[in-house]
């Protein structure tokens, strides 16, 4: 049988596909660049290898509330390194003088009686020693016995001085006290 259609017998060649575009390499900024961020990291390591496993600690806020009992600090050791250029030598942070101890204040038997209570602010010179130099009060009680038992006993009262420039240095601080009679027990 003839076919009335004619078909070819092989189909007629077809476009090719396209061919892929060819993959590029990376650029030579990409691997200059990794490879500087590799030499800065080998060279911070070696920097690192010379000090201590902990990090030197920010110095801790100055409070000023003089009821707050003193910190104490556990002393610190800094490492021993090469200087790499001149450097100013390190100083301690300038901060107000501040009570060390703070004993009780003995409550005026007079004020007891009279069922007295306030509270006041005294304004203490402390001297680079930390000694109590000059007691004023600031804001006063309302009693004259209460006012006397806080700056009498104040005076006695031991203070770190105050760091000015790195060193101690003559200041003044204030000082709140309260009077109530639930202390006077």
């Amino acid at each position: 049988m003839n076919d009335p259609v004619q078909r070819p017998i092989n189909p007629p060649p077809q476009d090719p596909p396209p061919p892929e575009p060819p993959r590029k390499g990376s650029s030579p900024l990409v691997w200059i660049l990794l490879l500087v961020v590799l030499v800065a990291l080998g060279w911070y390591a070696l920097s690192q290898r010379g000090t201590t496993g902990t990090p030197e600690l920010p110095p801790t806020p100055v409070i000023d509330d003089p009821a707050a009992p003193p910190v104490e600090r556990e002393p610190t050791t800094t490492p021993r390194t090469t200087p790499r250029a001149e450097t100013a030598p390190a100083r301690p942070a300038d901060r107000e003088a501040r009570p060390v101890a703070q004993p009780e204040i003995p409550y005026p038997p007079a004020a007891a009686r009279s069922r007295e209570e306030g509270s006041l602010i005294l304004l203490v010179q402390v001297d680079a020693n930390g000694n109590a130099t000059d007691v004023t009060v600031e804001k006063r009680s309302g009693s004259r016995d209460l006012d006397r038992a806080a700056q009498q006993a104040v005076r006695d009262w031991k203070f770190e001085p105050a760091i000015k420039g790195g060193k101690p240095s003559a200041s003044a601080v204030r000082v709140p006290i309260d009077f109530t009679l639930q202390d006077a027990g």
